[in-house]
């Protein structure tokens, strides 16, 4: 004969087995969460203007349009814990100017763009900076990570470009995957006839025209 209270105990704990099957089994971890933001961030300090010289993402439309180089600017404004940032980049010879904000988050370096269509968000994450030549950033839409290399001036140090390729290899990303971009062509402003709320424009790539992938610029 069982002792007192020890069937209760099994039906207890038989229940709590059975929900714990109930909820499946857990979620995998989302990859920019692997991505530590750069230490003690500081946004007035990375404020200003970054030339984009190296994408590297397994991103569709990169691979199909990489074979037309766009130069891209991207001027950064901080706004309390979010930062104003506003690209320019040409599109069939005309300047464009996209404007979006980098909604701050609890961990500093790490932003949410939001943007419309199925896909979602964009979960931003500045990893490496030195904030006077160089800045990494890694992005995430929709499980899909990308990586991009800015810098103050060109052309780009070896340093920084192994460095740049050290992080493309940490998001599980090949060398086949970076697109370099032209030195030269830069968008200084846009008329009002050219302006692109962020929301509507595609962050990971869309209308991004990059280099050609796999070989570091000349």
């Amino acid at each position: 004969m069982l002792p007192p209270g020890t069937a209760l105990l099994t039906l207890l704990l038989a229940a709590g087995s059975l929900g714990r099957r109930a909820r499946g089994p857990p979620q995998l971890l989302s990859p920019i969460n692997t991505i530590q933001p750069k230490a003690n961030f500081n946004a007035e300090q990375f404020a200003g203007t970054w030339l984009l010289a190296a994408v590297a993402s397994s991103c569709r439309s990169l691979q199909e349009q990489g074979h037309r180089p766009e130069a891209t600017t991207l001027r950064v404004a901080p706004q309390d814990t979010a930062m104003a940032v506003n690209t320019f980049r040409k599109l069939d010879g005309i300047c464009w100017q996209v404007q979006q904000l980098y909604r701050g988050t609890q961990v500093p370096g790490r932003f949410l763009l939001q943007a419309r269509g199925a896909r979602g968000p964009v979960d931003v994450v500045i990893g490496e900076t030195d904030y006077q030549g160089f800045a990494i950033l890694y992005l995430e839409r929709a499980r899909r990570l990308s990586v991009k290399l800015y810098v103050r001036s060109l052309p780009v140090s070896d340093l920084v470009l192994s460095t740049f390729e050290q992080s493309v290899q940490r998001a599980n990303l090949t060398e086949d995957h970076i697109y370099f971009f032209p030195k030269y062509g830069f968008c200084e402003a846009a008329d009002q006839f050219h302006l692109l709320d962020g929301e509507w424009a595609a962050p990971l790539g869309g209308a991004l025209r990059a280099g050609a992938p796999g070989s570091r610029p000349g």
